[in-house]
């Protein structure tokens, strides 16, 4: 017996592609929203997404615009939920207009055909208080301060945080409307599109000794495997008392330990020395206690990593430099 119909906006994403396929995988009937549905993406969707659906599910495809609420209404009419996993990285004014347009058309577009529920993918980049790193971040009182992030030209960074704002907004002036954010960093893992996302080209240029090469940075980076996102992300639809932010990674490592992990997994990689007499920052701290009543087991390190060097080897993207 198959389960409603979800929404997903940015189906053709690195994050959007894994939620719809999780949700296919539960059991429920996806509509699809990408630019163009006969596009560059419609091959991988058709080899690696379509076989997904089983006997009374469908998988939908729809063009549509984050700034543009008829398509979105067009994609979202019959659906009993809707998560949004569209976004641009890029480093512009535009994107602060186009993310926080992304919040108020997709909600207005869900209140005016009754849809109760939503969950968006944002960025742990909305988290990040400008008076400095807190011993322990919380979603429920941490927020950056865009009009900072604007000044520095993080317009990317800026525009998740005045996303989560705008959403967190009409929910509160919408009794019936439930809202969840969920807030990862790096998100690594199987990629279904036939290009390698940023994600993958970043960590193979580190095995490839491109980057990070001669000295292990002195920071730490916080990770979550992307099939495990999206778990959040439909737990969180799922869940009558979720709403809010959520911090949707497993937890921060010092570079020191990421490199060697590459090590652990990719015997031809051979990470920097650590300089004995530089200690190393701790890392980023975070309180989980949101996260964790989602109720959804998270890989840990090595098998994050793994997968993606897995994925980087069978793309041949490794050179198997040392």
């Amino acid at each position: 017996m198959t389960k409603e119909t979800i929404c997903v906006i940015g189906m053709s994403g690195f994050v959007g592609s894994h939620v719809t396929a999780e949700l296919l995988n539960q059991g429920y009937s996806v509509n699809g929203t990408l630019r163009n549905p006969d596009g560059p993406h419609a091959n991988w969707i058709k080899r690696e997404l379509m076989p997904l659906a089983r006997p009374g599910q469908a998988l939908k495809l729809f063009a549509a615009e984050l700034h543009d609420q008829d398509s979105l209404e067009t994609a979202m009419k019959g659906c009993t939920g809707v998560i949004m996993s569209a976004g641009v990285e890029t480093q512009v004014p535009e994107t602060v207009t186009l993310m926080v347009a992304a919040a108020e058309n997709v909600l207005n577009a869900a209140l005016r055909l009754g849809i109760k529920r939503a969950v968006f993918t944002s960025s742990t980049g909305s988290t990040n208080p400008p008076e400095g790193e807190p011993p322990v971040k919380d979603e429920l009182i941490h927020w950056s301060d865009p009009e900072q992030q604007i000044s520095v030209g993080k317009h990317s960074p800026a525009a998740k945080t005045l996303m989560d704002r705008r959403a967190l907004e009409m929910m509160a002036e919408h009794p019936d409307l439930r809202v969840s954010i969920m807030n990862p960093s790096m998100i690594a893992g199987p990629v279904f599109q036939d290009e390698p996302v940023s994600g993958l080209k970043f960590i193979s240029a580190i095995l490839n000794k491109e980057r990070m090469a001669d000295v292990i940075p002195n920071g730490s980076m916080s990770m979550i495997n992307v099939n495990d996102l999206a778990k959040l992300h439909v737990a969180a639809l799922e869940q009558e008392s979720a709403s809010g932010r959520y911090f949707a990674l497993k937890r921060s490592w010092h570079w020191k330990e990421i490199l060697a992990a590459f090590g652990r997994l990719y015997p031809e990689y051979t990470p920097p020395a650590w300089p004995d007499d530089i200690e190393p920052v701790k890392a980023t701290a975070f309180d989980f206690t949101r996260r964790d009543s989602l109720g959804i087991e998270l890989k840990d390190l090595d098998e994050i990593l793994g997968e993606v060097v897995g994925e980087a080897q069978r793309r041949g993207m490794l050179e198997k430099a040392n």
